[in-house]
């Protein structure tokens, strides 16, 4: 069977790299400017691929970014100019001391061996404090330890809110309070607390840097009416095979769906395999050009059934396109009914579907590292 028949059947993850730009020029308006906004691009942008997302952020004025690993780091910097902030957010690998120093990169450190060691080692001192999410980042403790035997001052402390994204849990409070009676001790040339659901807590969160992850790529994490963020990706599948199916009958897996009347039965190529998550199966609807249509069954590994009863025939034939996630099937809404959360569907559609441009974007050229400056 020819390659291209195989493509046809591909499901597809638009993704527009203009909204990404957008968003972060939005965020910026949020903070103002005495407030950077760094960007998060760790687990391959979200899975949408840092090689497309981190030029694009770059042209748009990001000057700081941060990576989960010691790997992504290096597959940034190495095309991008030495005065460009890569901090990494693994802290400090084993044996990687050279490296970090030969490529200018920042671990930001959260055990207090580790603060210690980039203080007397490092060029950059990027220090985590532990403020009340339990997860990694110097303790009160600590801070005062590191403060009793190093002299100098870290370049950035930065910490985590655990309830960012419900603005009156006074968590946030208490973690604010904390990071500033930290940061009175160790004294930070910078501080960031505030990641993308903060951005909407006000300026007393800001501080001088923000780290934009979510946000960047479109999904309203702090649930702001109406959704200042522009969607970044759409998400398509193809129609393998329509099937009349008459009632009482089942389909799919354990007969999780059975047909109430006589039906027409599209079965779509996209599973969980790429992405879809299994419990999407009989609670999440599609769109078929204008007309939505339940998906019925359990989603299989590389395939979904979705009931085309009330889609016109014209459209339901092999081949056609099928909406996922879009404008009028937002991202957020099929996380909720599927019980996960939008950064997790994104890493994993973003990881198994093929990536196409769904924006013509201006080449934004890659900046040569120079090691030397």
């Amino acid at each position: 069977m020819p390659t291209h028949t195989y493509q046809k059947r591909e499901p597809e993850l638009q993704i527009d790299l203009s909204a990404i730009a957008a968003n972060f020029h939005h965020l910026r308006s949020l903070v103002g400017s005495n407030t950077e906004v760094a960007a998060v691009v760790k687990s391959d942008a979200y899975g949408l691929g840092m090689n497309l997302v981190v030029p694009v952020l770059l042209e748009a004025g990001c000057h700081t970014f941060f990576v989960a690993n010691l790997r992504e780091a290096m597959q940034i910097r190495t095309k991008l100019a030495s005065s460009v902030q890569i901090n990494i957010l693994a802290g400090i690998e084993d044996n990687a001391l050279d490296v970090y120093r030969t490529y200018r990169l920042a671990p930001v450190c959260g055990r207090l061996e580790d603060a210690i060691l980039a203080a007397e080692k490092l060029p950059e001192l990027v220090l985590g404090l532990e403020t009340g999410f339990s997860r990694f980042g110097l303790t009160f403790a600590q801070v005062r330890a590191f403060k009793h035997r190093v002299r100098r001052e870290p370049d950035l402390a930065i910490s985590h809110l655990a309830c960012a994204d419900d603005p009156i849990d006074t968590t946030n409070r208490l973690q604010r309070d904390r990071f500033v009676a930290m940061c009175q001790i160790v004294n930070p040339r910078r501080r960031s607390l505030a990641a993308s659901a903060a951005v909407w807590l006000g300026q007393n969160y800001h501080f001088n840097l923000v780290r934009a992850g979510s946000a960047l790529f479109g999904l309203n994490n702090a649930g702001v009416e109406p959704n200042p963020l522009r969607p970044v990706v759409q998400l398509f599948a193809r129609i393998a095979e329509v099937r009349a199916v008459h009632c009482g009958e089942a389909v799919g897996y354990a007969a999780s769906f059975r047909a109430t009347r006589s039906m027409r039965i599209g079965i779509v190529a996209l599973g969980y395999a790429q992405g879809l998550p299994w419990s999407a199966g009989n609670v999440i609807a599609v769109l078929i050009g204008a007309h939505k249509a339940p998906v019925v069954g359990r989603v299989a590994m590389e395939y979904v059934a979705v009931d085309l009863s009330d889609v016109p025939a014209k459209l339901c034939t092999e081949g056609q396109l099928v909406e996922f996630i879009g404008p009028h099937l937002p991202i957020e809404t099929m996380a909720k009914v599927a019980h996960t959360i939008p950064q997790e569907l994104l890493i994993r559609l973003g990881a198994n579907c093929r990536p196409t441009l769904r924006q013509p974007c201006h080449d934004a050229p890659w900046i040569l590292a120079a090691t030397g400056g």
